[in-house]
């Protein structure tokens, strides 16, 4: 076998080494001859000091064994367990390894875990590869420290991974139960009372969420309820995609419409992976030729650090930065050498990571008249799909089509990012046909930003034939058509400045009839100290003319402000003047106090609000032009979960019923803030929980006492969307007793003495002065105690007393014999 090329240093040092031996071998050769007759029987020396060279276990040199001549040669497959170094660093570990005819043999797998990479097809049958057959890979085996010495190119080293992985799909946990959000507001003006309800209804359990919602109205000549949505949806971490059906909006573009429809959807849903990045992340690498710490800093601000061992890395992680900035890594090694390099880049979130998709597609009937007396939905079956696609970290292809009737609409777009650091660029085309009609779509921007400026560009042009999904339903509730979009153009611009920033927007919208409309605004935001914000802005539009706006914002403790805002248009002046305390998250009260002038009527309001763990409430009265009015509102949840009903306030999301078997006053922790305690049922209604992630929740048994066996504390609740999860901590009652043993000499049973309760109770040891635990005992349980020359059978009393709630019991002294 054709053997790699020994490097000069290891080659001269094999050859020296060897003379040397040769050497010294010579020296004795005469004595060997000399006294070979005097040998002893059985070859034995006459000079029990002296030994042939047979007899001389002579050292290998440069990973090859040497031998002097002799009939006994060394095994010719020996198995040796050497401790492997990387140059002068260690790694650690011991790995075996083959010694055969003076060359080490491994195998793939014990080298790829010392960070060796070896193609598994050059080992043999026997699974074992010679070092020699690794191109570059240059070591050097040291017999007696028993030491295997390494020298490992690049290209046999594993790359190292930092930063950001993507993470495993988490498997969320879908228990049944029902959820009824509602919201309620009520006033009273001059003799009129008007009650207005809405409320949502959710079924959710491992088949995914049916939902309801609609609006009831009373008073004020308006009665009745109205319907607003009503499906059903499933969601999927592992696809990331969602399920719906029913009443549902339809996904797109940026240069699209969405429209409302009553049919089946599936979607996209990045949403089920929170941590999942789903737009590019710039990517560097390197090469530590010894072990060196990693440090990223974007635009001088540390993002991440590591340790990392000599050999190749690449390094993905999340600038948190949005726009343009500059990255440096900087490698520094054991010695203090430090190697900087510096990219520019950009972060977008258009752009799409390459390889990801995303898409939506819908079918079913528009609906028109949402919310209303008209609500209704059309007769022609229709559908929609999008899909976009990251090609790779500069480009983000899309796509879109709609269909219904005779439409037909096709259009395709893309996302550009030039180097992936000079801004982003949007472009799309689409093409309808159908109402006899044809027209096209064009669509171009532009977008650029850094922490000090950011320029916004962008420029839509219909034709007059284009239709889409979102002008049938127009039409269908009535219109003609004839107000249709031809352009919509804007430009704006920021900048900061000391304290604050200044921002400028121009936009412009033609339609083909007599509309339209151009509006620039000029505005101005700034801190003064860390107390009082202001914001000024400035517009002039071609129908509401010029006007100007003042707020100042000053802040007066935890949760407590004043505000001013003053504002002119159309002529008109109005000023109104505010003093707020807001309500605090984890519960409690607040206030509002308004009062000036709007719309040429003097104005004020007073309320009171209120915020528990069962909901909110506000009550005010106000006086507009004259005229009194008092008001009220109410919003909650009713949750039914767990064998038990919860009132709350209003859950949004996920959540989750947390379970102590039964034990009441137990507090419960969430992410270490204690949230609640148990109720009598041991229930506690746990109400905003991250949906498709872990969320830690554990309970704090200090106020619990002995009287309690506990499970695990701790443990962690990933609910779905629109879902909730059943957290049971099986917290057990159990019996504790300390009972005192005597032995048959009425003498305490002596320590260290093993006793066991029959019938597969478990067992115990007597402590000093015949003291027993239990930790759970029945009333009136025999005990079984060897004491060596006797067997004590010891029965519990059928009543006990305790020092107090969940002390344990002392029971005791009892006799040996009790119980028989």
């Amino acid at each position: 076998m054709a053997k790699p090329p020994v490097c000069p240093y290891r080659a001269s040092r094999n050859r020296l080494a060897r003379g040397i031996a040769l050497v010294l071998l010579a020296l004795p050769l005469h004595a060997v001859a000399a006294t070979a007759a005097g040998a002893g029987p059985a070859g034995e020396s006459a000079n029990p000091g002296f030994h042939t060279l047979d007899d001389l276990d002579l050292p290998a040199f440069g990973g090859v064994s040497f031998q002097a001549g002799s009939d006994t040669a060394a095994p010719a497959d020996q198995r040796l367990y050497l401790d492997v170094y990387f140059g002068e660093r260690a790694t650690g570990q011991l790995v075996e390894f083959r010694l055969r005819d003076g060359v080490l043999h491994a195998t793939p797998q014990a080298l790829k875990e010392i960070g060796v990479l070896a193609d598994p097809a050059l080992a043999g049958d026997d699974g074992l590869l010679p070092l020699e057959a690794l191109p570059g890979l240059v070591y050097d085996y040291q017999q007696a420290s028993q030491r295997l010495v390494l020298d490992v190119p690049t290209n046999l080293r594993p790359l190292q991974e930092l930063g950001y992985q993507r993470p495993q799909a988490v498997t969320a946990t879908r228990d049944t139960g029902l959820l009824l959000n509602y919201d309620s507001y009520a006033r009273h003006t001059d003799g009129t009372d008007t009650l207005s309800v809405s409320a949502m209804a959710r079924w959710f359990g491992p088949l995914g969420a049916l939902e309801s919602s609609g609006v009831q109205h009373f008073g004020d000549g308006e009665r009745g309820f109205r319907r607003l949505d009503t499906r059903w949806s499933y969601s999927d971490s592992e696809s990331l995609s969602t399920w719906t059906a029913g009443d549902l909006v339809s996904g797109g573009l940026s240069w699209t419409r969405p429209v409302r429809l009553g049919g089946v959807q599936w979607r996209r849903n990045f949403s089920v992976r929170p941590d999942l990045i789903t737009f590019p992340m710039p990517t560097f690498a390197g090469q530590a030729t010894v072990p060196s710490s990693v440090e990223l800093l974007v635009d001088n601000v540390s993002q991440f650090s590591s340790e990392v061992d000599d050999g190749p890395f690449v390094l993905d992680t999340f600038p948190r930065i949005s726009g343009s900035g500059e990255a440096t890594l900087v490698v520094r090694d054991a010695l203090g050498r430090v190697t900087e390099t510096s990219v520019p880049l950009y972060v977008d979130y258009q752009r799409l990571a390459p390889g990801l998709s995303d898409f939506s597609i819908e079918a079913g009937y528009l609906r028109t008249g949402f919310a209303t007396d008209e609500d209704d939905y059309g007769d022609e079956l229709v559908a929609n799909a999008s899909y976009r696609r990251g090609l790779s970290d500069s480009f983000t292809i899309e796509a879109h089509g709609e269909f219904g009737g005779d439409l037909r609409l096709g259009g395709i777009g893309a996302v550009w990012s030039p180097g992936a650091r000079y801004g982003v660029f949007n472009l799309a085309a689409a093409h309808s046909h159908g109402l006899g009609m044809t027209g096209s779509l064009r669509s171009v921007g532009y977008q650029w930003m850094n922490r000090r400026f950011g320029l916004d560009l962008q420029a839509q042009r219909y034709g007059r034939g284009y239709r889409d999904l979102g002008e049938l339903a127009i039409e269908s509730a009535g219109s003609d058509g004839r107000d249709r979009m031809r352009a919509q153009d804007r430009a704006s611009l920021w900048m900061a400045v000391p304290r604050g920033s200044i921002g400028y927007s121009w936009v412009r919208s033609d339609r083909f009839g007599d509309g339209g409309d151009r509006i620039q605004s000029l505005t101005w935001s700034s801190s003064w100290g860390q107390s009082l914000y202001s914001y000024l802005s400035a517009f002039d539009s071609e129908q509401g003319g010029l006007g100007i706006s003042l707020s100042l914002n000053l802040s007066l403790g935890r949760q407590r402000d004043a505000s001013l805002s003053v504002n002119h248009a159309d002529g008109r002046n109005d000023v109104v003047a505010g003093l707020r305390q807001s309500l605090p998250y984890e519960g409690g009260w607040g206030w509002n106090l308004q009062a000036g002038r709007r719309n040429e009527q003097g104005i004020g309001q007073a309320s009171a609000s209120v915020r528990g763990s069962g909901g909110e409430a506000t009550v005010g009265a106000d006086r507009i032009n004259g005229r009194t009015g008092y008001f009220g509102q109410a919003s909650g949840s009713v949750v039914l979960m767990g064998g038990g009903m919860f009132t709350s306030r209003r859950v949004n999301d996920s959540f989750a019923v947390v379970s102590t078997n039964g034990v009441a006053g137990v507090p419960v922790l969430y992410e270490n803030r204690e949230l609640g305690i148990t109720d009598e049922d041991g229930l506690l209604l746990l109400s905003d929980l991250r949906g498709w992630q872990r969320n830690r929740i554990a309970i704090d048994p200090d106020g619990l006492g002995a009287g309690y066996r506990l499970p695990p504390l701790e443990t962690f609740a990933t609910p779905a969307d629109h879902g909730a999860t059943l957290v049971r901590f099986e917290v057990e009652r159990i019996n504790p007793a300390m009972v005192t043993l005597l032995d048959a000499a009425g003498a305490p049973v002596a320590a260290g003495t093993e006793g066991r309760l029959p019938g597969g109770g478990g067992t115990f040891i007597v402590g000093l002065d015949g003291e027993a635990w239990l930790e759970d005992h029945d009333a009136g349980a025999v005990l079984v105690v060897d004491t060596g020359a006797t067997t004590c059978r010891y029965r519990l009393p059928t009543t006990t007393t305790t020092a107090g709630l969940g002390a344990p019991a002392r029971l005791g002294p009892l006799a040996c014999g009790e119980g028989q």
